[in-house]
């Protein structure tokens, strides 16, 4: 009760002293040297933490791609020279592997086209199929075409010192993001 009288009266004792120490050496005979910090600008950052995951979607729609011409000629499809349209549908995420790991927004770009249309096609497909799988497929391509967006956004705004910079940046350590 005394201390609290004390407390308001504005005697009140410090409940933590510090007391300045000398660090200690630590292990003889241990020499640390200094780690580098890396500061990369904001745009370096995105641009890093979305490349794995637009080189990760690209690689799965080259699958999906491939998976579906397979299956379309399992169940019977007679082959036409028109049907070459679906070796176009690789084009696009070919060249979002190829962009995404150099760093070149053309070729995302390519990939972005290839993911609008893709969703295009697939809304078409969910609202006169009406079949939930296809319309759960048409919110997870959106979603991918949103990150695909914004990888090319800013690998737009990075300057081609920018660009060779976030190529150089190895020991970088990178926040994989996915949304």
């Amino acid at each position: 009760m005394a201390a609290l009288d004390r407390a308001e009266n504005g005697q009140a004792m410090p409940v933590v002293q510090g007391i300045p120490v000398q660090p200690a050496p630590g292990v003889i005979g241990l020499q640390i040297d200094p780690v580098p910090v890396t500061m990369l600008d904001l745009p370096i950052q995105v641009v890093l933490s979305y490349r794995t995951a637009v080189t990760c979607f690209a690689v799965l729609d080259i699958a999906f791609t491939v998976l579906n011409v397979v299956a379309a000629y399992a169940t019977g499809l007679v082959w036409n020279w028109w049907q070459l349209l679906f070796l176009v549908f690789l084009l696009g995420p070919l060249c979002g592997v190829l962009g995404a790991s150099w760093l070149r927004r053309e070729l995302v770009g390519v990939y972005l086209a290839f993911c609008i249309v893709k969703t295009c096609i697939q809304l078409y497909s969910a609202i006169f199929g009406f079949f939930l799988w296809a319309i759960l497929f048409v919110f997870l391509q959106i979603w991918i075409t949103k990150i695909v967006a914004t990888f090319c956004y800013f690998l737009g705004r990075l300057s081609p010192i920018q660009r060779q910079m976030a190529l150089d940046a190895k020991d970088y350590e990178v926040q994989r993001v996915y949304w």
